[in-house]
Formats: C-alpha cells, structure tokens, sequence
C-alpha cells in the first residue's frame, strides 16, 4: 500500500510540473481598472407639485364634500392649463373629527376636516409659477401649497453626453496607464456604471391665503442640475 501512495504521489508531482513547464506566459491575460466620472449640467424642465386640499365641517360629509368640490375645482384648473390627467396623482385622502379639550381631561368633537393631498408633475417648467398662481385663485383657501420641486424629467440626453465623457476619462487613463508599464491599451473588457444627481433644489412653503387677481403670478426658480455618470472599466493591455 504504502509502494502504491508513493507512486500515485509522483504521478501526481510530475503532472504539475508539466503543466507548469508547458504553460505559456504570454496567454495570461494583463489588464488594467480605471475609473472615469463625466458630468454635465442641465437645466430642469418639470416641477413636482405637493398641494393640499382641506375643508372643515361640523359633519364628516359635509367637510369630505366640500373637500371634493374644491378638489374638482383644482383639478380642472390643471387641466384648463394644460397639465395631462395622467400627471394629477392623490396621495391620500382623510376624514378626521376635530376634538376640544377641557381642564379637567374631558374631549368633544367639535368639526370634522377632510383632506386630500395631490402630487402633480407639471412638464412645462416655465409655465409652473403661473399654473400655480391660477390654482391659488381658483380654490382659494381650501388649498395649501406644501412645496414643489424642480427637476429633470428625462435624463436619458444628460446622460449620454455625461457617460461619453466618463468613458473618455476612463480610457485616457487606462491609456497613460499601459504607456507607463511599457505595453500597449487593447479592448475594454468590463463596465460598471453609476449614475448621480445632484444640484440645487428650488423648494417653496407657503400656506394658502387669498390672492389678488391683480397680483403677479408665482415664480419658480429652476436653478441647475448636475447629472454625473462613474465608471469603472477594465482594459487589456499586451
């Protein structure tokens, strides 16, 4: 037994020394990881509208319905300015009794308010100052504006012009990278991608109040936006 494990172990020694011996070191492949950042800076061209709709009552459906009644007024107004169905979304939609409190603990009901809350893209980003003006005046007080949000809604053209300058870079690097090891860049071989956006948010918290016809409309800042694209590659290098 012992004759046969050693012969086996020598078989086995001798295999790898082959393999070793005949292996060729220029098919081991070489290659290089860079990584590249490309980023433009667009203006926004959409603004996300977040407005509230409420009404108080001394019954829950007398509030829901005059809750109801303004919404339809808001939107219909939207629509009147151009703004698709599609983009007008409710978040919630809420019946609560308003209570009062006595010095020694006791409650009682006193009104019921019924809210909805609305989200609205506008796409035409020069026009939302103005479209929120005319909701103002339409609706009135039932309707408190929580904030908008300026922003782009398709980033894909950004994008394209960020992620060509990240592969530049990137290769550039690699380029400099196989010059400095005295050998040559070939094909790339792998690509991760990361996208980010930042850039200032213009952002507006008002509580609704009467407005004049007379009195100019809204305006909403649109500010800039950056679109970044990382990339992290793998080039061969021979």
């Amino acid at each position: 037994m012992k004759i046969f494990r050693g012969i086996f172990f020598a078989i086995l020694t001798l295999s790898v020394l082959a393999i070793a011996i005949h292996q060729n070191p220029s098919t081991v492949q070489r290659y290089v990881t860079v990584v590249g950042t490309g980023t433009t800076t667009v203006v926004p061209d959409a603004v996300r509208l977040d407005a509230n709709i409420s009404s108080s009552a001394s019954s829950s459906s007398a509030a829901l319905a005059a809750t109801t009644k303004s919404a339809q007024t808001f939107r219909q107004t939207l629509i009147t300015s151009g703004v698709l169905a599609k983009y007008i979304q409710t978040q919630t939609l809420s019946v609560n009794p308003t209570y009062t409190y006595s010095p020694n603990g006791t409650s009682k009901i006193t009104a019921y308010q019924a809210s909805q809350i609305f989200s609205v893209v506008i796409r035409s980003a020069a026009k939302a100052g103005a479209i929120i003006s005319a909701e103002q005046n339409a609706v009135g007080n039932p309707l408190q504006i929580n904030g908008v949000n300026a922003y782009v809604f398709d980033q894909s053209a950004a994008q394209v012009t960020a992620r060509a300058q990240a592969i530049s870079i990137a290769k550039a690097k690699a380029t400099s990278y196989a010059t400095l090891a005295g050998a040559k860049l070939g094909k790339i071989l792998t690509i991760d991608e990361s996208v980010q956006n930042s850039g200032p948010v213009p952002m507006v918290n008002t509580f609704a109040k009467a407005a004049s016809q007379a009195a100019p409309p809204a305006q909403i800042d649109l500010g800039q936006q950056d679109v970044t694209v990382t990339v992290t590659t793998q080039w061969s290098i021979k």
